[in-house]
Formats: structure tokens, sequence, C-alpha cells
């Protein structure tokens, strides 16, 4: 669900903004929203991407215009009808497979569906943490590709050829659908709207209701021992039997602090660190082992929970 400007507050810290640990909101300022917003778009688009509603079978909800690209911001109502149908028929998924995958709204499979990676999270309980850990280092290959410009921004998805990216859009989507539908004045600066993707799954990866994490050991990471390795991730959560409220208690400005008071390296560290191989414009063979030390998990066949957040009914 849509939170406060945590994701922001990381971010523009990260990209330099300075302010005391515990502080990071001190950085969301009108000035710097305006200086960052192609960032700042691409940070929030997990929670919020822009999507086509079908124009021959509308969502039977009055709110709902097919004629307007689906936001948040610019159809509140119809967002937050689909958002709340996608959990329901979410909770009743008791299939070993993810309840929404290609055909079904963007809104659906980001939150609840076969896109969960994407915020650092199981696609359904029961995947191994493997399987995530995988289809998560092939969306951050091809979001790196998009982020150095390595990448052809209007070829098909299914044609880029990394990974199993096609098998989550088969269809005739190009990175210019997927990351600015609906908004042209983006097209040009894509490769913003990319690192903020990537690091919005990065910064997900530090909330404790999406993953188990390790306290960190104080090691370097392997191959760049300059960068102090987080700790190892235990377990991927998936958001379907999850209590909302429980969720969002640990996406607060209060966690975020917690995080940056006690932890070290912090969410922001690791955020700076991949802000600062994106800017020298390093390939992914010089990133693949950062993402690596950061992604580690300690036991690959530990399947997905809703962890300490279950929905009690």
């Amino acid at each position: 669900m849509l939170k406060g400007p945590v994701h922001e507050a990381i971010t523009i810290r990260a990209l330099g903004c300075a302010s005391a640990d515990g502080y990071e909101l001190s950085c969301v300022t009108k000035e710097n929203i305006l200086r960052f917003r192609t960032i700042l778009y691409g940070v929030r688009w997990p929670d919020d991407p822009p999507f086509s509603l079908s124009r021959s079978s509308p969502p039977r909800v009055r709110s709902c215009d097919a004629n307007v690209t689906l936001r948040s911001t610019s159809q509140p109502r119809c967002w937050y009808a689909l958002f709340k149908d996608a959990a329901r028929l979410a909770s009743q998924n008791r299939a070993l497979s993810p309840a929404f995958g290609p055909g079904t709204y963007l809104l659906y499979r980001s939150h609840f569906g076969d896109l969960q990676f994407m915020h650092s999270m199981a696609a359904f309980d029961g995947e191994s943490a493997s399987e995530t850990a995988n289809e998560m280092k092939i969306w951050a290959k091809y979001l790196w590709g998009i982020a150095t410009k390595r990448l052809d921004t209007t070829v098909f998805l299914r044609d880029l050829k990394v990974g199993d990216l096609g098998q989550h859009f088969p269809g005739d989507l190009t990175t210019v659908n997927l990351l600015s539908t609906g908004l042209p004045s983006l097209r040009q600066n894509l490769d913003e709207v990319a690192i903020g993707v990537l690091l919005h799954m990065v910064q997900d990866s530090f909330s404790r209701a999406h993953t188990d994490r390790a306290d960190a050991s104080g090691a370097g990471c392997p191959g760049m021992p300059s960068a102090l390795a987080p700790g190892k991730i235990g377990e991927f959560h998936s958001y379907a039997r999850q209590d909302g409220d429980l969720h969002d208690h640990q996406d607060t400005d209060n966690a975020l602090g917690l995080q940056t008071i006690q932890e070290r390296p912090t969410v922001i560290d690791v955020s700076s660190t991949f802000i600062a191989l994106w800017r020298e414009g390093a390939d992914w063979g010089k990133v693949e082992p950062y993402f690596d030390c950061v992604f580690a998990i300690s036991d690959g066949s530990k399947r997905a929970t809703a962890g300490a957040y279950l929905k009690v009914k």
C-alpha cells in the first residue's frame, strides 16, 4: 500500500543530502523533490505503476475511466477499489503458485502476484528463497541495463533475453510502455527511472515486513571489501496473507530511524553504493558481486510465509 515518503527520504539522503541519522525526513523538501523528481518517480513506481485499463472489458467499478492511465493520483478511487479487489482474491489463493500473472493488471501482479520480487518479496507463500532471489537478480540486471543505457528501451521485453524476464512480460511491451505509460515526458530519462525502481527493491529488502535479515557481521563484501555486508536474508515474506496495517508499521519513518541509528551498513549506505556505481557507469559485471552480497541468503530452500504479519481472521 502507499505510505509516507520513506523511500524518498532514503533516496534523497543517499543522493547526498546531509541529515543526522534518524532525521532522514528532513531531506524531503520541495527543492529536493523537484531536483530528483525523475529518480523519485522511479522509487515510487513499484508501489504505483501506471497502466492502461482494458477498454473492451473495463473494471466494473463506477469510478474507473478506461480512457485515463491508472495511477493512484489520476484515479484514486478506482486505484483503491482494484487494490482491495486484488487483496481479496490473493487471500483466497491456496495454490503453490502466484495469485496473478501475465494478462492481469500490473497493480495486482506487483503487490499480490508474480512480480512481488519488485518489493523484495516472494510471489506466493511457499516459494523458496532461492527462487525469489533469482527473480530479483534478473530484474536488477534488466534495470541496470536500462539505467546505464546499455539496453534499448524500445525493444519488447520478451526479446531482451535477460534471464526469464520474457516469462513475466510475454506480450508486446517495451520498457517505454512498462515504466512510462501515460507519462511521455519521462521517456528521455528512463535511465533515472530505472535506477529509482532498483533502489526501491534494495530498500524494501531492509524492511522486516518484507524479509527476515540477520544482524550484519561487520565483514566486507567479497570482491568489494570497501563495502560492508548487510546481514544475510533468512526468509522472504509474501504479502498476500499479511495484515496490511502490521506490514505498513515496518515501512514507516520510525522504523527507518531505528535502522539508520542501530545498523551498519544502513539502507542508506547500501543505496549510496548502488548510486555511486550507477554514476560511474559500471557494467553489470562489476555490480553483480555487490548485488550478490546485499541479497545473500542463508538457506535457499527456506519457504516464504507471511512472517509475523499474518492476517488474523
